[in-house]
């Protein structure tokens, strides 16, 4: 399984077309597109190059913050250090990423740019249809 999972390249396996928003985007309207869409969180893009990153908990304490959640840009929010991913990397190395820096997604970009995006959901699905002895017994 191991061996497979090196041959494997982020395009492969990426979601896109990424759902973004804008660094003027109010936390309300971010999380509209969260609860429609049952992501739990999402990049923000510029010119189509990522600025940021904003999750639920991020909303989440906003609220309890007491901010009001319709004027709040998500440029006040969003995380900054936003770590990213090229498309042709291969797989095995990104889950040590995934762990190390305890992150739950990661933008995709080919040359600097939003190609795609990388869940843990993702990488855990690969590895249960890469290994099918991990598959759970009906």
């Amino acid at each position: 399984m191991i061996e497979k999972l090196k041959s494997i390249k982020v395009a492969d396996i990426m979601t896109r077309p990424v759902v973004c928003a804008s660094p003027d985007s109010s936390a309300h309207d971010i999380l509209g597109k969260l609860n429609s869409t049952h992501f739990s969180g999402l990049p923000i893009v510029e010119d189509h190059v990522v600025i940021g990153i904003v999750s639920e908990r991020d909303i989440l304490q906003l609220f309890i913050q007491g901010k009001n959640l319709k004027t709040t840009p998500a440029s006040e929010f969003m995380t900054q250090d936003v770590v990213t991913a090229e498309q042709d990397c291969h797989l095995l190395p990104l889950i040590k990423a995934f762990l190390d820096k305890q992150v739950l997604r990661l933008p995709i970009t080919q040359q600097g740019k939003l190609v795609g995006i990388l869940t843990r959901h993702d990488l855990l699905k690969i590895i249960i249809d890469s290994a099918p002895e991990f598959s759970l017994i009906s």
